[in-house]
């Protein structure tokens, strides 16, 4: 995958903090590395906790992971505000996150979906 840096070494996402859902693995983690070298801080968000805080070893200082279950208002809110207090204001958000349900239309309810 190309940088996309420009020919001055400018990085497209400086200055950008971003949290991503589902960073712990996956899309979401590719998102995240990507991200951090295009220069935005990241806030990993997940619930697999030791592959979330890896993932943001991995990438350094630019990155910072927190328990994140997308289900629960809750979990967003204290996300939101660790990003603001240890990154800066969200400016971009990529909600990865995923829970399969295999079911039809008229067996998932409200509270299911």
């Amino acid at each position: 995958m190309q940088s996309g840096a420009g020919q001055e070494g400018e990085r497209r996402l400086a200055g950008k903090v971003a949290i991503v859902t589902g960073a712990a693995r996956g899309t979401g983690a590719v998102v995240a590395r990507h991200f951090a070298r295009e220069g935005a801080r990241v806030l990993l968000g997940d619930v697999l906790d030791e592959r979330g805080e890896s993932v943001a070893a991995e990438i350094g200082a630019a990155a910072h992971y927190r328990r994140l279950d997308v289900t629960l208002e809750e979990d967003w809110n204290a996300a939101v505000a660790e990003a603001r207090s240890e990154l800066g204001p969200p400016t971009v958000l990529v909600n990865n996150a995923a829970v399969v349900h295999l079911a039809t239309v008229e067996e998932t309810t409200p509270e299911i979906f």
